[in-house]
């Protein structure tokens, strides 16, 4: 049994304490702490009856906790974002190897079954990966503490550079916002991602819709695998000739139907990664480590200083 200790007890925090109720007797909570004086984060960190630590606090607080953890050699799960600055996430990242302690960002996404099947689908193709497209809208949640580059971004690009994992770093990207919030933040983002090897990523994210969505689509020479969260059919392939793509369009509109994909829609991705986490604190399965939340934050602090907030 893993007994968890929670700081933070808000929206999100309610969720974690549903999820490791459901997953008794492998996961307990132990202890949860929140902005209550006598509820002392520190405290928790410090308990001896904790084996990992769960930060589901305001983003300007992360980094700061998980420091505290790695300090206190106590495992922990944060959400994202890790941090604002790449120097912050790789000294982060320096603290937990030479710890040997798992530190794991809360990227939900890359938990949900559907995609993790898109991207099995993907790798089994043996094709390379062409271009990205990602969109994920909704009206809201507005943060006081982040915006929508920092707030939602993070999910769209973790499941970019989790697809391009062996492609290296991303060499290149762009960055457009409109509706500024009251703190001069785009409420809509656009980021543009290149790699080396001549792959794209093209993200569509904001917070200003009536229409929640979350879609993934990913392009080989061959297919088209996609993801959509609100459809009955979560993932499909779609055969789609992209070098030649003119060509075919004379034809008439292109077939988007498709073949359905096998995607489970349980365990939620919430059990998913909470289960993951436990492997790696038990040791059942290797350091994940924090390299993706390395390029992630150089990526996104880069589009900040593009979009000047």
């Amino acid at each position: 049994m893993l007994r968890l200790g929670l700081i933070g007890a808000g929206r999100w925090g309610k969720v974690y304490i549903r999820t490791i109720e459901e997953m008794a007797p492998r996961l307990r909570l132990i202890r949860v702490a929140t902005s209550r004086p006598e509820n002392s984060w520190k405290d928790l960190v410090a308990s001896p009856d904790c084996d990992a630590v769960i930060i589901a606090t305001p983003a300007p607080l992360h980094a700061e906790m998980v420091r505290a953890c790695l300090e206190a050699g106590k495992p922990c799960i944060a959400e994202k974002p890790l941090c604002f600055d790449a120097a912050t996430a790789q000294a982060l990242k320096e603290q937990a190897d030479k710890a040997r302690l798992p530190v794991l960002v809360n990227y939900i996404h890359l938990y949900n079954p559907a995609t993790r099947a898109l991207k099995k689908a993907v790798v089994s193709a043996g094709k390379p990966i062409r271009a990205i497209l990602t969109e994920g809208m909704d009206l809201g949640p507005f943060r006081a503490d982040t915006g929508t580059l920092w707030d939602r971004c993070p999910h769209d690009v973790a499941l970019c550079l989790d697809l391009m994992s062996g492609a290296g770093p991303v060499s290149d990207f762009s960055a457009a916002g409109a509706f500024p919030d009251a703190q001069g933040r785009p409420e809509m983002v656009t980021l543009r991602l290149g790699w080396q090897g001549g792959a794209t990523a093209w993200i569509q994210t904001g917070r200003l819709s009536p229409q929640k969505k979350r879609t993934l689509s990913v392009i080989t020479d061959s297919f088209l695998f996609h993801f959509d969260e609100q459809a009955a059919v979560k993932c499909r392939r779609i055969p789609f000739d992209y070098p030649g793509r003119t060509e075919a369009a004379r034809s008439g509109p292109l077939p988007k139907e498709g073949e359905p994909l096998p995607a489970p829609e349980k365990p939620a991705p919430m059990e998913v990664m909470l289960s993951a986490f436990a492997d790696q604190v038990e040791k059942q399965a290797p350091l994940e480590g924090l390299g993706l939340t390395v390029e992630l934050t150089r990526v996104l602090e880069g589009c900040a200083k593009l979009l000047k907030i």
